[in-house]
């Protein structure tokens, strides 16, 4: 991980976020001068360090991020995979500072983020009122993705359990997301899926032109629609 002052291009990059859309470039201007903009560098699958994240909110640059969420047992469970130009930790924004770190956070490979500082909610609606209106817009959408995807994880179909799976393991360290598997056999025990299932779900994903598979590679040509399988 390295970390270093945004430059006129990340901050065009950060700029193009869509909590920011309608807003004019003198009020996105005036927040990240105020919020202040560092940016991590990531080189493969690192998890980015919770104080990094702390009192601050990320915009993804470049690659994308997985966000997971523990478990009573010890594991993780995918909550989320954020792309370029995609915001995250967006509780710290609404929230001001003081907001506790509930999830973690890993690069997918080849990655670069935007962290912002948090202004006071109060001088935030005041001073913002649009990039305001679009985080409480962000919020209700979120409200709709945590429905279906609870609604989708109680079905465990095959074709969840293999797009969870690949929205797991996928980098993006060659340009594009991508997951290598050693051979169905062996996905199948994991997955714990008979042979069969797992071929069929590989057959609706690609009908679907979700992901495209070139013997052991899987590409995933559509990262959101993965995650609302």
């Amino acid at each position: 991980m390295k970390k270093s002052e945004a430059t006129a291009e990340d901050c065009a990059k950060a700029a193009a976020c869509e909590l920011f859309e309608g807003c004019g470039q003198e009020e996105i201007s005036a927040f990240l001068k105020e919020s202040g903009v560092t940016v991590l560098t990531f080189s493969g699958r690192e998890r980015i360090p919770r104080e990094e994240r702390r009192d601050r909110w990320g915009i993804v640059l470049s690659g994308s991020v997985r966000l997971y969420a523990g478990d009573e047992s010890g594991g993780e469970m995918l909550l989320n995979v954020v792309g370029a130009g995609q915001p995250f930790d967006i509780a710290s924004l609404a929230c001001g500072s003081g907001n506790p770190v509930r999830s973690e956070a890993q690069a997918a490979g080849k990655c670069r983020v935007a962290f912002l500082g948090v202004p006071e909610p109060a001088n935030f609606t005041a001073n913002y009122p649009r990039i305001a209106a679009n985080v409480m817009r962000f919020f209700c959408g979120r409200i709709g993705f945590l429905t279906r995807k609870i609604h989708t994880l109680s079905r465990g179909t095959a074709e969840r359990k293999l797009a969870d799976f690949l929205l797991s393991e996928f980098t993006t360290d060659s340009g594009t997301p991508e997951v290598t598997v050693k051979s169905c056999a062996e996905l199948a025990t994991r997955l714990n899926l008979s042979r069969a299932s797992l071929y069929r779900a590989f057959g609706q994903l690609e009908q679907s032109g979700m992901i495209v598979r070139s013997g052991k590679t899987i590409v995933l040509t559509d990262v959101s629609a993965l995650q609302n399988v």
